[in-house]
């Protein structure tokens, strides 16, 4: 089992037939609510966390473009920094953070899950589907 692959079974996202699922899930481990909504994030942001009083907010940037796929892999990526955010507890509180730069470890780390959760939820489909799937994610 890759290390990818054993963080998401660890994680119970293995499960997730949908993002939407996926964020049930995160939701229940977190033990917050966890809300996706649209909003301006700026240029070159797609994606961003925030940890408010009554739960967690995904925004997802309402100024790009993105296919259906495309925003359903930002917010895999954002629930990935939540479920990092549950697994530490010595971190530092989570507060607005726009980090859009891939050499950054931890974003280099989100973005590979993210596309391991991605491929783990197309995989749920057909053969062809799966494959389609893991051609876009790999």
């Amino acid at each position: 089992m890759t290390e990818h692959r054993a963080w998401l079974t660890s994680a119970g996202l293995d499960r997730a037939r949908s993002i939407d699922e996926a964020r049930g899930i995160v939701a229940t481990r977190r033990g917050r609510p966890v809300d996706v909504v649209d909003g301006p994030l700026g240029e070159g942001i797609s994606g961003m966390w925030l940890s408010l009083p009554d739960g967690e907010k995904v925004i997802v940037s309402s100024e790009a473009a993105l296919s259906p796929r495309h925003r359903q892999h930002i917010i895999a990526h954002e629930l990935v920094h939540i479920l990092d955010a549950c697994d530490d507890p010595t971190a530092p509180p989570p507060g607005p953070q726009r980090r859009n730069r891939y050499e950054d470890p931890v974003e280099h780390r989100a973005e590979s899950l993210a596309s391991e959760l991605m491929m783990s939820i197309e995989a749920t489909g057909g053969v062809a589907h799966r494959l389609a799937g893991m051609e876009r994610y790999r």
